[in-house]
C-alpha cells in the first residue's frame, strides 16, 4: 500500500481480523473508539566528513614516485570531488607546489661510516689460546705436573688417588712433563688449545663490517641523502548516527517483516523532511540534518511506519494493531499491558506461595 489508510479502512480490516478469531462485534460498535495513530521511525544519517593539513616529510634516497603525486598550492582550498558514496573512506596525499628536493646527508660519507665496533680496523682483537674444554685448563691436565712442565707429586702415577686402570687407559703422554699416562687427552697437558676462530693468530675479521672498515648509515639507508617536500593530506571518513522509535517490543519483528514502510532519501543539506511527520518526529530528526563543519556529501534514510492501534470493546484483553503491507492492510493483536500485568502479579503470587509452603515444610521437618 503506497498511502496512509485512512481510519475506515483501518477499522474495516480490524474487524475482519477480529472475526477471524471469533470476536462478533464490530471495532466501530457501541464504546469503540477511533484509532490512535502512532509513526513508527528509523532514520539514519552517514556524513562524509573531511579533514585536511600538511606536514614536512623527509625520506632516504631519491623518491621519485614523489613527483607523480598532484600539487597544492594552498591545502586549505584545494578543491577535491565529494565521494559518491558517503560510506566509504578516501584519503588523498598531495605534494606543495615547489617544495619538492633533495639534499645530501650531513651525517654519513656518501652512505657509509667507519665502522664503530673494530675502529675502522676490519678486525677485532681475539685471544689466541682457549682453555681446553675437557680439562677446562685446570690441574687435572696433568696429573704430574699440572699443566707446568714440573712434577709435583713424589708418588709414581699409578700410586696417585683416583688412578685407576681405566682413568689411566683414558690418559695419555704429557707434552710438558713426558711421563705417559697422566695428561688429558684433548690438550695433552698444556693446558690451552689453539683458538678455533683466529687461529692463533690474535685477530678475528670484524662482523659488523664484514672487514670492509666501513658500515652502511642506517638513517640514509646507505644513499647519501635524502629527498624533502612538503605534504598535504586530505581525508574524507564516514561519521554516523541514528534516531530510533519503533515502539513496543513485541511489535518489532511483525511490523519489520511485512510492513509497508515509507522510505525517504536526503541527499543535499537543502532537502525537506516529508510533510507526513508530525512536529515529535520533525524534532528528533531535524537536528541531525544541521549542516556540520567540513560535512561534503551525505545520505540521510528516513523509514516511516503509521501504526494504528484500536480497541475492541468484546475484546477488552487485547490490543489491536493495523499497519500498511505491502499486499494491503496487516492486522495483529497483542494482550493489553493491563492483563500482562495481572497474569505476571498471578505468577508472583504462585511463587512466593510455593516458598511460604516451602518454608513451613523445612520448618516442619526440624
Amino acid at each position: 500500500m503506497d498511502r496512509r489508510p485512512s481510519d475506515a479502512e483501518i477499522l474495516e480490516a480490524v474487524e475482519a481480523y477480529a472475526r477471524r478469531r471469533g470476536v462478533p462485534d464490530r471495532p466501530a460498535g457501541p464504546g469503540a473508539e477511533a484509532p490512535a495513530w502512532q509513526v513508527l521511525l528509523d532514520f539514519r544519517i552517514v556524513r562524509s566528513v573531511e579533514t585536511r593539513g600538511e606536514r614536512p616529510m623527509r625520506e632516504p634516497g631519491s623518491r621519485d614516485d614523489i613527483a607523480s603525486r598532484p600539487t597544492y598550492t594552498d591545502i586549505g582550498s584545494h578543491r577535491v570531488p565529494p565521494p559518491d558514496d558517503p560510506e566509504l573512506s578516501r584519503s588523498r596525499l598531495l605534494v606543495r607546489g615547489g617544495s619538492l628536493g633533495e639534499e645530501r646527508c650531513a651525517d654519513c660519507d656518501g652512505g657509509t661510516n667507519k665502522c664503530g665496533t673494530c675502529g675502522g680496523r676490519g678486525v677485532r682483537d681475539c685471544p689466541r689460546f682457549v682453555d681446553c674444554p675437557v680439562c677446562e685448563g685446570g690441574p687435572d691436565a696433568c696429573w704430574e705436573c699440572e699443566g707446568t712442565g714440573r712434577s709435583r707429586s713424589r708418588r709414581p702415577p699409578h700410586l696417585r688417588a683416583g688412578a685407576s686402570p681405566a682413568d689411566r687407559a683414558a690418559r695419555v703422554r704429557c707434552t710438558r712433563c713426558r711421563i705417559d699416562d697422566v695428561a688429558c687427552p684433548k690438550c695433552r697437558g698444556r693446558r690451552q688449545l689453539d683458538c678455533p676462530d683466529c687461529k692463533k693468530s690474535g685477530h678475528v675479521e670484524c662482523t659488523a663490517c664484514s672487514g670492509t672498515k666501513r658500515v652502511t648509515h642506517q638513517e640514509c639507508r646507505g644513499t647519501g641523502r635524502f629527498t624533502v617536500w612538503t605534504e598535504g593530506w586530505i581525508h574524507q571518513n564516514p561519521h554516523r548516527a541514528k534516531e530510533r522509535r519503533l515502539g513496543r517490543l513485541d511489535l518489532r519483528r511483525a511490523t519489520g517483516n511485512t510492513g509497508h514502510w515509507y522510505e525517504t532519501i536526503l541527499r543535499k543539506t537543502t532537502d525537506k523532511l516529508p510533510d507526513d511527520l508530525d512536529g515529535s518526529d520533525e524534532a528528533l530528526v531535524a537536528p541531525h540534518l544541521t549542516p556540520r563543519k567540513d560535512e561534503v556529501a551525505r545520505r540521510a534514510t528516513l523509514r516511516r511506519l503509521p501504526l494504528a492501534h484500536v480497541r475492541v470493546p468484546a475484546d477488552p484483553h487485547r490490543d489491536y494493531f493495523a499497519f500498511p503491507s505491502h499486499t494491503g492492510i496487516e492486522v495483529t493483536s497483542r494482550p493489553t499491558t493491563e492483563r500482562v500485568r495481572h497474569f505476571a502479579a498471578i505468577a508472583t503470587a504462585s511463587v512466593a506461595l510455593v516458598v511460604i509452603v516451602v518454608l513451613l515444610a523445612m520448618a516442619l521437618l526440624r
